[in-house]
């Protein structure tokens, strides 16, 4: 390691302007979480053979004309988990309710898939996922001390929707729903399941009808993009005399329902069944923007202050700033501006080349084209490589020997540097993911974590083409900052195409989060990356982050695939 420099005393104040800014960010958004709920647990239990996950949210207000509080149970969308969307979290927790957001099987950490089926009972898992959760609620303190057991309803979108449909229909437990543009009506045959299966009597348009469905509530958008309505809303409505409601306005897209239209409808209904009153819980207030406004800021800050740490610590490594060897590093003089010109058409070329493999690959073969592409890439890249290492050993007519080139790459300060960095990087997002229940991301199995090996070669084609392709041509710009900030450019621009190509899937809260980690990551390593010029190190930051993030993703994708089509 490597002695403090002079201009430690700066670094450290604007060091410390960081963590103080993340500090002050932290603190406004636990206040105003505190107008919510005070509390979270992590409940796990077990749901025809799987282990299941959910979030208990303790609310941070009492009610008035009662003891004990009301519970629901919320079951949120496709390829989403039990802390993304945060609405009916922050909404009815702030009204004096209890709420348990559940990741149903195939989902954020939860194991299994969606189309299980439970042996002892021979009905679908996911129709008595809710009734597993209450189970294990009931045996808890909290619940026999503070829930009202007449009070208990359930709450879902998308998916979730049909999931509460499902569930409501089989347990009387549940006093009221809200269905939020739930699933209805599909073919079990699509998903491979046989007719005559066990499966195909539980699918909603076949299992509901009035004598199952009381206190039921509906809310669906007359043009939903994903579900149809006249196949959906109403075919449940006819199904049941559900109350239904029709949303025409709401923000982005319509299958979302962002509209506090569907919130103040969906806590009015609770309300009237659980109290006998709209009006006797007090006047409602929506306030989950800001609650968001306040996440992202927040989560800016940590990873601004994590970004600016690695840089930081980088002064007490000793890190060599040499290019490496493939890099010709030429003086101003040379890099005149036809040369730099000429470089800038280099790098647009081979970004154009890049962007137009992902291209065609998505196009024939929609998601799955992202890792036949970058087969076909590293594939291309090491041809090319290997052709020019026998040119150059045969004109040199001298064996160069590979083991050596290497152990060139084998820097223990840059390797220590490096998994400290990673350290920093997850950890404190993980700590934060945890305190603050967001988007918490871990490999719900073993077999997740062998299979997230498969997507290293997509994430070491974008390492690849950052580094070894267009890194080199920006040797006429000497700061390594500005260096970093137009790979970062690059990158974003990179994943907002990629993004664009996969439109279809962008509904997918889980798929969203994939490409905004996946950019994290790639930042992260343009920082390291310009401390050490060293290959080597991103390969082996890379490996822990890919066996978290990519791992817990592989998990849910095998756990929906089967009925993905069914959105899409």
């Amino acid at each position: 390691m490597k002695k403090k420099k002079d201009d430690e005393k700066p670094r450290s104040m604007t060091l410390m302007v960081f963590f103080l800014f993340f500090a002050f960010c932290i603190s406004i958004l636990y206040i105003n979480r505190a107008q919510s709920y005070y509390y979270y647990e992590r409940i796990s239990f077990e749901s025809a053979g799987s282990t299941l996950y959910a979030n208990l949210y303790y609310p941070s207000k009492n009610i008035d004309f009662q003891d004990k509080h009301p519970l629901l149970i919320y079951a949120h969308g496709i390829g989403s988990q039990r802390d993304i969307d945060l609405r009916v979290t922050i909404e009815l927790t702030k009204r004096g309710f209890f709420v348990a957001a559940l990741d149903y099987h195939g989902h954020g950490e939860s194991e299994g898939e969606l189309t299980d089926i439970d042996s002892d009972t021979n009905i679908p898992a996911v129709a008595e996922d809710c009734s597993k959760l209450l189970d294990k609620l009931e045996k808890m303190r909290v619940y026999k001390e503070n829930i009202d057991k007449k009070q208990i309803g359930l709450i879902g979108h998308s998916l979730g929707g049909m999931i509460v449909l499902q569930n409501q229909a089989l347990d009387d437990r549940f006093k009221a729903t809200v269905a939020w543009a739930p699933l209805v009506s599909f073919d079990p045959e699509e998903l491979g399941i046989s007719k005559g299966d066990k499966f195909e009597d539980y699918i909603p348009e076949n299992l509901l009808n009035e004598n199952n469905s009381k206190n039921l509530l509906v809310i669906h958008h007359v043009d939903d993009e994903v579900l149809d309505y006249e196949d959906n809303a109403e075919l449940v409505h006819e199904l049941t005399g559900c109350k239904l409601i029709k949303i025409t306005e709401s923000f982005g897209s319509p299958h979302q329902l962002i509209s506090d239209k569907v919130l103040i409808e969906s806590i009015n209904w609770f309300e009237e069944i659980f109290f006998d009153s709209e009006t006797k819980n007090g006047p409602i207030t929506i306030s989950y923007v800001i609650n968001y406004i306040l996440l992202v800021i927040s989560l800016i800050a940590l990873f601004s202050t994590v970004f600016y740490f690695m840089g930081y610590v980088s002064r007490y490594f000793d890190l060599k700033q040499d290019a490496e060897p493939e890099i010709s590093v030429k003086s101003s003089k040379e890099s005149s501006k036809n040369e730099k010109i000429k470089q800038c058409v280099k790098i647009a070329f081979y970004f154009f080349v890049f962007i137009s493999i992902w291209f065609f690959f998505t196009m024939q073969y929609g998601l799955t084209g992202l890792f036949y592409a970058s087969l076909v890439m590293l594939s291309l890249y090491l041809f090319i490589k290997l052709s020019v290492f026998l040119a150059k050993e045969k004109r040199e007519k001298e064996k160069i020997n590979i083991l050596n080139i290497i152990k060139s790459q084998y820097d223990e300060d840059a390797i220590v540097y490096t998994i400290v960095c990673t350290g920093i990087f997850l950890g404190l997002y993980l700590a934060f993911s945890i305190v603050y229940p967001f988007v918490f991301v871990f490999p719900s199995n073993i077999l997740s974590i062998v299979l997230a090996l498969s997507v290293y070669p997509l994430y070491l084609c974008f390492e690849i083409f950052y580094r070894k392709i267009l890194y080199p041509k920006l040797f006429f710009i000497h700061s390594e900052k500005s260096k970093t900030m137009i790979i970062t450019t690059l990158a974003i621009i990179n994943q907002i195409i990629l993004i664009s190509l996969n439109l279809s899937l962008a509904f997918l809260p889980a798929v969203l989060v994939f490409y905004v980690i996946f950019l994290l990551v790639i930042i992260k390593n343009s920082i390291i990356y310009a401390k050490t010029k060293n290959f080597l190190t991103l390969i082996i930051s890379s490996f822990i982050i890919i066996e978290i993030f990519f791992s817990a993703a592989i998990s849910q994708a095998l756990g929906i695939y089967s009925v993905l089509y069914l959105f899409l």
